[in-house]
Parts: C-alpha cells; sequence; structure tokens
C-alpha cells in the first residue's frame, strides 16, 4: 500500500480526527494496516506527545477508542548500539481486546539502533518481522494471549541478537 493510501485510510483518519481534536497537529509517523484482520496501528507526534493507538474495524466501521494513551516524544537521537535486554529504545505501545475477547491486539513501537538490521516480534500466536523506518522506527502489530507481552528481538550487523526476554 502506497504512503499516500495510508493517510488517507479511514482508521487513520479516525485516528487523526481524535488527536487533532484535542492535542493540536498530528502527523503519522508511522502505521501498520491488517486490512484482512480488520486492525491498525497508529504512530502519531503532535508537537508535544506521541501516540501509539490500535484501530478496529466492527463491519464496515472503524471503531473510535475509547481510551488513548500518550507519551512524551522519542529523544530523534538513534544509539550506535542497543543495549543489553533492551533491543528497542524508548518501546512503548497499546493493547486492544479483539471484538471476540480471544485474543488481544498488541501494538509494539520503538527505535532501533544504527546497528540493527531485523527486528522479530513474537508471542504465542504468531511472528512478525517489522521494517526500520526513518529515524529507526519500528512498529508492528501482533496477536496475543491475554496478559502476554511480546518477545521482541533485534538482530546487530555483527550477529548478535538482543532481545527483552526476562525470566520470572
Amino acid at each position: 500500500m502506497a504512503e499516500s493510501d495510508r493517510q488517507m485510510h479511514p482508521a487513520i483518519a479516525v485516528v487523526l480526527s481524535g488527536i487533532s481534536a484535542n492535542d493540536g497537529r498530528a502527523r503519522v509517523m508511522g502505521s501498520v494496516i491488517r486490512e484482512e484482520d480488520g486492525a491498525v496501528a497508529v504512530v502519531v507526534h503532535t508537537d508535544h506527545r506521541r501516540y501509539v493507538i490500535v484501530v478496529l474495524r466492527e463491519g464496515d466501521c472503524w471503531l473510535e477508542p475509547g481510551l488513548v494513551f500518550s507519551g512524551v516524544l522519542p529523544n530523534p537521537d538513534r544509539l550506535e548500539t542497543n543495549s543489553p535486554m533492551m533491543p528497542l529504545a524508548q518501546q512503548s505501545g497499546d493493547i486492544r481486546s479483539s471484538l471476540d475477547g480471544e485474543f488481544v491486539w498488541y501494538a509494539v513501537v520503538g527505535t532501533a539502533a544504527l546497528d540493527a538490521i531485523s527486528v522479530r516480534v513474537l508471542t504465542t500466536l504468531e511472528s512478525r518481522y517489522p521494517g526500520i523506518g526513518d529515524g529507526g522506527l519500528v512498529l508492528e502489530l501482533v496477536r496475543a494471549q491475554r496478559g502476554e507481552r511480546p518477545l521482541v528481538t533485534v538482530t546487530t550487523r555483527d550477529g548478535r541478537e538482543e532481545s527483552d526476554y526476562r525470566e520470572e
């Protein structure tokens, strides 16, 4: 899907109308559109905040999320390399229950270091490989079990694999 088509997607329009009304000028920084699944993740920046939002479709209608959280804008400087146990800098996300309640949609966003060559986001339900965008932006939307946190693994140029896995 071309970037101009992404900007025109009805789910993104839902997000932008809600944020612009409450927080000024909104800019879409990235999106993952899973049209066949009826789910979209969008990263939006305003002058002072970052929003990560999951929007779901019911029938032909994209549902406005009832509760939206924001965080501070990330530091624009990318790290040379990721730190162990923190594969993506400034990682955050959003979670929405699927319409049938059988799983949750989990959006993962963060900034890959300069030496990152690939990223994997893994849950017990699926594994996805998001691209590394401009400025190191990584965004993915995965299905997960309730209470599950996706495992993020970054592979670096020198072959290291760093993940945010922690034994409990």
